[in-house]
């Protein structure tokens, strides 16, 4: 029983020492260094304004009153209605929560009053990595197209407050389906951070760098200048010798001259092997003629651009032989072999065919679009008739023109009219 009754007068004590409403107080998030302000008020004067800070100091705020060196001073306009604390210079040590206690004048009698909010010292995150099948690393191998689809976890870690991320894919942006996995809190206050992007690979990416930009208040301009807040991933997209899209075609070819057949081609790593296999059964390694002599194959050479390799044959006399046939450029790498068909022709390149309509096309039987824009065609002109006559008649008939007009008058009608005006 005695217990109880001890309850029962501590709530009552607490009760009337928090009966004072405290309002006003906002959390802040500043980078060190920064300035922060707190700011708190109550409807009645106020007669003691005190902050306590998270590593419990208390300061009681006064006009005139600097704490550790002007650093902590008070801020407001009329200490009996505003209770504020300005730091001049946030430290890592303001970190955290801080309290106003009021005590105030209210019905002729002291009470007091409290209200807490958080002071955010912003800190970019000590460690940026990227993880790639469950390793640190800064390069990855893709083989395309059996693995495209990778994994790729971006780590931020040692942050506080929580920060967002971006790609970059060589210099532009880059986006694809985005997991963000749980924080991990830190002893110290601050958070590790992890985005996990799926990344589909493409040829065309091959030597370029995947970065992950971290977005973070706690930052200085010195810092992103830098580029602190990236990390990159070095991309080796390794792929078989890429399709052409159709056979290419040579023309120009004249019997009895020579003739050189340049074909580029996008593949990585570097092709191990190549030859051209002819239309006429002949097989003709790079670095090597033929046996007639009649073709020679150069060595691959790099180009025209990054990632593109070039193959030359000399055709040394064409032959009559040689004309609308088909042969193929044979490459092969690491991971894969792959055929590039081209044809050669004696004559020049024809010209672009001219537009058909879909009966010519279809040798002079209509198509279905055409079958069915008849009938429609002819409706409209019928409504456009319809509409031209009931035009006509309605003006016609309102200036007695044509059929409206009235009829001639006859000699009898003329003489009536003459002794009418008489």
């Amino acid at each position: 029983m005695e217990i109880l009754h001890c309850a029962i007068l501590l709530a009552v004590l607490v009760q009337a020492q928090c009966e004072v409403p405290v309002e006003g107080l906002e959390s802040v998030e500043v980078r060190e260094g920064e300035e922060a302000i707190l700011s708190c008020t109550t409807p009645s004067d106020i007669l003691f304004c005190t902050f306590r800070s998270p590593t419990d100091e208390t300061f009681t705020m006064k006009p005139g009153i600097p704490y550790e060196e002007g650093r902590i001073v008070y801020h407001g306009a009329d200490e009996k209605k505003e209770c504020g604390l300005k730091i001049t210079n946030v430290k890592e040590k303001d970190n955290g929560e801080w309290k106003c206690l009021l005590t105030a004048l209210l019905d002729g009698q002291a009470k007091k009053g409290e209200k807490a909010a958080l002071i955010t010292v912003a800190k970019p995150p000590s460690d940026i990595h990227i993880v790639v099948d469950g390793e640190k690393t800064a390069a990855v191998i893709v083989n395309y197209p059996e693995n495209k689809d990778r994994k790729v976890k971006c780590v931020a870690a040692g942050g506080r407050p929580a920060a967002s991320f971006s790609w970059m894919l060589g210099e532009d942006q880059f986006s694809g389906p985005i997991e963000d996995l749980e924080n991990t809190a830190n002893e110290d206050g601050t958070s590790t951070q992890s985005q996990v992007l799926t990344y589909e690979s493409q040829p065309s990416h091959n030597g370029k760098q995947l970065t992950c930009i971290v977005n973070h208040k706690g930052y200085s301009e010195d810092q992103l200048s830098a580029q602190e807040n990236r990390v990159t991933l070095d991309l080796d997209v390794q792929f078989k010798p890429v399709d052409a899209d159709k056979p290419q075609a040579f023309y120009n070819l004249a019997v009895g001259k020579e003739h050189v057949v340049l074909m580029s081609f996008r593949a990585h790593p570097r092709p191990s092997e190549l030859h051209w296999a002819l239309h006429d059964g002949v097989e003709v390694s790079q670095g090597s003629e033929s046996i007639d002599k009649r073709f020679e194959a150069d060595l691959l050479t790099d180009g025209p651009s990054d990632g593109m390799y070039t193959a030359r044959l000399t055709i040394k006399t064409v032959n009559q032989e040689d004309a609308d046939t088909e042969s193929n450029l044979v490459v092969t790498n690491e991971l894969g072999t792959t055929k590039y068909p081209f044809t050669l022709s004696l004559g020049e390149k024809p010209a672009a065919a001219p537009a058909v309509s879909d009966s010519q096309e279809n040798g002079g039987v209509p198509s279905p679009t055409e079958a069915g824009s008849g009938p429609v065609i002819a409706i409209v002109i019928v409504a456009i008739i319809i509409i031209v006559v009931i035009v006509v008649a309605v003006i016609a008939r309102s200036q007695g023109m044509l059929c409206f007009a009235d009829p001639p008058k006859t000699e009898e009608d003329k003489e009536k009219a003459v002794e009418k005006e008489e």
